[in-house]
């Protein structure tokens, strides 16, 4: 037993940053912060004022905040002491500040924004790593090895199950676009986020410009695209700059029938096909191509396309992920679309009563069935890789540094001859003089002796 005592405190322990927020002071202008932004409720919410100023003290050192707002950061700024810091400009809707980081750890904070903003929850945070419900954002990516085109929210996590965690899982640069929003339904946001989390995505998503509105067909979903006082145009130029911006070298879209026939799934893959196109068109859409340049996407695959189809292997286990295999990951990243779980897609995801322990085991719109519909770098072979033919944009990285490696060891070497020639130049020639000294240094003193002897002759 005191064997065991020791070990345990030999073993350093992980210290988990103590969420702080129920010790903290909180005010908004002189009064106490209203409990809506402290209910652990991401759908209550308080409205700050740009004239007004969030205060927050504690004893404890605050080593960072995390703000979840109800719809998406204002820019503002945050004040400790007599340092500040910039807050917002990602326009995330959760955002985790690092304190400790930026400006140093603090004992007062006050927060001011630009604009009227909507705050939902602000959680204090001491010393230690991050809880887990902390997200830490990244921005969207520079350039993506795979661009996901997800139609709504949830998507991601159904019809591309397994996708996104087999993926991050390999060192890919993912980015997830959102076909449509769901800004009549916060808390779908907030659902999209924690899911995305889950399955490993740090880069923030995309969100589209086409309203969720229920569809059977293609015809219906373009008479919707009407209704929001959108053209098929209009969602054609959102994906042709999305492929600009991120220039993927594998972009993924939904079946041509929609899956299940919804509408909004059939006309994301329709204008795709189009977008694909006109993203290397040098005549297409001024604006998106002075910024952004063309791009020709190497390869686009479409779920359950049956051409060129390959099968994705979701049911091997992911040391990436401790073990789990990306099927069993994707089950819970859609477990946090809380709203969502009284569906159908609940019991086409995990079975009847839970039976269903593997990706194969969903026979009806299988998430592991794809089709190569494009391909700039020939077809596929194996069959089993989006990214057969292809390298990841890592290894293209990794690539190129060995290679400015070897450029840098070959003008080593270049530089080694050159000293070396050069040494034995000058060796060369230090020989040549001494072949020189052998006949000079003879000659000399003969010469010197004469010189003398004509000298004492004079004499006499």
């Amino acid at each position: 037993m005191k064997k065991l005592w020791l070990l345990l405190l030999l073993t350093p322990s992980i210290v988990l940053a103590s969420d702080i927020t129920s010790t903290s002071e909180i005010k908004l202008g002189n009064e106490v912060i209203n409990k809506r932004i402290i209910d652990n409720n991401e759908l209550s919410f308080n409205t700050v004022n740009k004239n007004n100023s969030i205060t927050i003290s504690n004893n404890e050192d605050i080593y960072g905040l995390y703000i979840i707002y109800e719809r998406a950061s204002q820019t503002g700024t945050l004040v400790s002491y007599d340092k500040t810091m910039a807050v917002g400009s990602n326009s995330f809707l959760h955002e985790y500040i690092d304190i400790e980081k930026n400006i140093g750890i603090s004992k007062n904070l006050t927060l001011t924004y630009d604009e009227d903003v909507k705050i939902a929850e602000i959680y204090v945070l001491g010393e230690g790593e991050l809880p887990d419900f902390v997200e830490v954002w990244e921005p969207p990516c520079k350039q993506a090895d795979l661009l996901l085109f997800s139609t709504h929210s949830d998507d991601e996590q159904l019809f591309f199950l397994g996708l996104l965690p087999t993926y991050v899982a390999k060192g890919a640069e993912v980015e997830v676009v959102y076909y449509t929003n769901h800004y009549d339904n916060t808390k779908r946001l907030h659902e999209q986020l924690h899911g995305l989390y889950t399955v490993g995505i740090r880069h923030y998503p995309i969100i589209g410009i086409i309203p969720d509105a229920y569809s059977e067909n293609l015809n219906w979903a373009i008479n919707n695209l009407k209704n929001a006082g959108l053209t098929v145009d209009d969602a054609t130029k959102f994906q042709v700059e999305m492929l600009r911006r991120f220039k993927p070298q594998v972009v993924v879209g939904h079946d041509e029938n929609g899956e299940y026939s919804h509408g909004q799934h059939i006309l994301n893959t329709y204008t795709l096909k189009d977008a694909l196109e006109k993203a290397f068109d040098p005549t297409y859409d001024s604006e998106t191509l002075s910024k952004y340049g063309i791009w020709n996407t190497p390869k686009t695959y479409l779920h359950l396309y049956k051409e060129n189809q390959i099968i994705m292997d979701y049911d091997t286990p992911l040391s990436y992920f401790n073990g789990k295999t990306a099927y069993e990951v994707s089950k819970e990243g859609y477990s946090k679309h809380l709203s969502q779980q009284y569906t159908w897609f609940t019991k086409w995801l995990k079975g009847n009563n839970n039976q269903f322990t593997k990706a194969t085991d969903i026979k009806t719109y299988s998430p592991c069935e794809f089709g190569l519909y494009r391909s700039t770098v020939g077809e596929d072979i194996n069959k089993n890789d989006m990214f057969e033919n292809l390298k990841l944009l890592k290894e293209i990285e990794q690539e190129k540094e060995l290679e400015l490696e070897r450029e840098k060891e070959k003008d080593k070497e270049k530089q080694k001859e050159l000293e070396m020639l050069n040494k034995k130049e000058n060796n060369n020639n230090n020989n040549s003089f001494s072949k020189y000294l052998i006949y000079i240094i003879p000659s000399s003193v003969i010469l010197i002796g004469i010189i003398i002897y004509i000298i004492l002759k004079v004499k006499k």
